[in-house]
């Protein structure tokens, strides 16, 4: 598995720029795949998303989000679910027809497991009005990007450049920190 934290400031500038820029957190549903620690999940509370379900595979970040949320207050707010992204299932037809979701994640990049991020973006295009994802910053990765989305009758309207700073978190990493390239997609559905 790739489980890379998400740097909290790089957190925080993603979901300002969905916040703000585009009004995609307020009052809607949040899910953040692939979650981790909740850094994605937190700031969108924050920023006064109406409710964040936050789902991780590994159930050990997930006690470390467990207790922020508890620290701050949170709990009427954010809902841990531990699952594969495969098994987690998701029905809008319950919810009131007025309250959109935005799916905000920081997939695996399929460089470790080739095609890991696939199952992310097919699940968030399942359910979600507004998708923002993390990819690799690179011409192979954008034209599959684009190519996915499309199967599944969705656009790219922003693919914003940004940095991200991973520390050293496997035993194959040789530095302390990293910066690398990635570029946040924000995805569309089609009209049909």
């Amino acid at each position: 598995m790739e489980q890379y934290c998400i740097d909290a400031l790089s957190a925080v500038e993603i979901i300002f720029f969905a916040g703000f820029e585009f009004n995609d957190i307020k009052n809607k549903l949040i899910f953040d795949l692939g979650s981790g620690t909740g850094r994605l999940s937190i700031a969108s509370a924050l920023l006064n998303a109406k409710y964040v379900i936050s789902v991780d595979v590994d159930w050990n970040p997930l006690k470390i989000l467990i207790k922020n949320i508890k620290n701050l207050g949170l709990e009427n707010i954010i809902f841990p679910i531990c699952s594969e992204i495969n098994n987690f299932e998701f029905s809008k037809s319950h919810l009131p027809s007025n309250l959109e979701i935005t799916t905000i994640m920081n997939p695996p990049f399929g460089v470790q497991k080739r095609t890991a991020d696939r199952v992310f973006l097919k699940k968030a295009f399942s359910y979600s009005d507004i998708i923002y994802s993390i990819h690799l910053n690179n011409e192979k990765v954008d034209k599959f990007v684009n190519n996915y989305a499309k199967r599944f009758n969705w656009n790219i309207d922003y693919a914003i450049p940004f940095n991200l700073t991973l520390e050293k978190s496997f035993p194959f990493h040789t530095q302390k920190t990293k910066r690398i390239n990635v570029k946040i997609f924000r995805f569309l559905k089609q009209p049909k």
